[in-house]
């Protein structure tokens, strides 16, 4: 049992409709907060500590050596007068270092600013959906450049009998369908498949002549033989190498849900980024429900 619709795209196609152009490089990087302590003339907590610590270290030592203990208060209490001279003295020339640091810092935070919202409207332009859209479609130009003319491809015909269900839904469904494409759909398209040496035919092709696009378009019988299914697959993976996109309908959905059908067209060229100016013109219109067929 398979699933339908089937949709078979090449991978690199699948790689360009996701593509977006390079991305514009921010070249500053966001400075550093510096340290927000403001010098203070003397640095009480740290002269406590250091009091506290010579206090301890003299009780100690004047437990074994009275002499030495006393040596130790003195020498340590004038380190500890001096450091704090030495701290009250360069005040002033650490309080203007602190703040040549910080008007710094924002010189520099205004220049980032100033870059980040340069960088913000390059990036907006570079990824607005006409320039996403023009970047997909030169590279798709590039890949579809592959693909040979199509030959024997004749324009929708309807059906001289009426009683050809089938070939009247098709002709509906193109009809439809070609009323809001810039490409065309025809029909007759034959296609030579080495590895099953056969001529291959779709139901319909949509051709758009300036990405040169092919879509083959397929509907699939209610019962297939298990032949029949091995040689469709064969030939899939063939056009697929080759560069054609495929999207497969059941019989059933073309005879009961042909606009549904249509909008699922439409989505695929969307999804693509191949014409996204088709799927709006199907906004009322229900999804089409999957469903499975052998």
């Amino acid at each position: 049992m398979r699933q339908f619709p089937i949709i078979l795209i090449p991978p690199e196609v699948q790689r360009i409709a996701q593509s977006k152009p390079v991305a514009p490089k921010l070249s500053m990087a966001l400075p550093s907060l510096p340290s927000n302590q403001q010098p203070t003339p003397i640095q009480i907590q740290e002269a406590i500590a250091l009091s506290l610590g010579l206090i301890v270290l003299v009780a100690l030592v004047t437990a074994f050596a009275k002499e030495l203990g006393i040596m130790m208060l003195i020498v340590g209490t004038v380190a500890i007068v001096l450091r704090i001279r030495f701290q009250f003295l360069s005040y002033k020339r650490r309080y203007q270092t602190y703040q040549n640091t910080l008007q710094n810092y924002f010189t520099k935070l205004e220049a980032y600013s100033r870059e980040e919202v340069s960088y913000q409207q390059q990036l907006a332009i570079a990824h607005a959906p006409e320039r996403i859209l023009e970047f997909r479609h030169q590279q798709f130009q590039k890949f579809f450049a592959k693909i040979p003319t199509a030959e024997n491809a004749i324009a929708l015909t309807k059906s001289l009998n009426p009683a050809d269900r089938d070939q009247s839904a098709i002709y509906d469904f193109g009809m439809t369908l070609q009323r809001y494409l810039s490409g065309t759909l025809y029909q007759g398209v034959k296609i030579y498949i080495p590895s099953i040496n056969h001529d291959w035919v779709p139901a319909l092709t949509y051709i758009d002549p300036a990405l040169n696009v092919h879509i083959a378009i397929e509907i699939s019988a209610p019962s297939e033989s298990a032949a029949n299914v091995m040689q469709n697959d064969l030939a899939d993976r063939f056009l697929v190498d080759s560069g054609w996109i495929m999207i497969k309908f059941s019989q059933k959905q073309i005879l009961q849900s042909s606009a549904q059908c249509c909008k699922e067209f439409a989505k695929l060229l969307d999804r693509l980024s191949l014409d996204p100016s088709v799927l709006p013109n199907f906004e009322s219109i229900p999804d089409l429900v999957p469903t499975r067929s052998n």
